[in-house]
């Protein structure tokens, strides 16, 4: 009795990869699955089987947990057309959270940075 339903093959790569997405973005924010699943009003259960790429997520859902997760929706699903270093959306992700203030104050040193590696290139 414990045969898949006539044409399920269980979850195929794409749902694999993108509930690998969401387990690593949902951990990386320091969300429980029970918090996700307040989130988007659904059953915790509903958060694991889109993890384990057992359950479609929906487009509204996606957009509601990529918010939640401060990720953008093409992060998850793979169509990133420029890759960003893990570093970098660290960093924009911390800078999110600073004041508009402190947000100038980096940008200037940025810039900085920016100008003093341009010059050690140049020579």
């Amino acid at each position: 009795m414990g045969r898949n339903p006539v044409g399920f093959t269980g979850p195929d790569s794409e749902a694999l990869q993108l509930g690998k997405r969401l387990k690593e973005a949902r951990e990386y924010v320091g969300i429980t699955q029970e918090e996700a699943a307040a989130h988007l009003k659904v059953r915790r259960s509903a958060i694991s089987e889109m993890e384990a790429g057992k359950r479609g997520v929906g487009a509204l859902e996606m957009k509601s947990l990529a918010s939640l997760y401060q990720r953008p929706t093409s992060w998850f699903t793979g169509e990133t057309e420029q890759q960003v270093p893990e570093d970098v959306a660290f960093l924009a992700r911390t800078v999110s959270d600073l004041s508009e203030n402190d947000r100038g104050e980096l940008a200037s040193f940025a810039e900085f940075l920016r100008s003093r590696s341009k010059v050690s290139k140049d020579g």
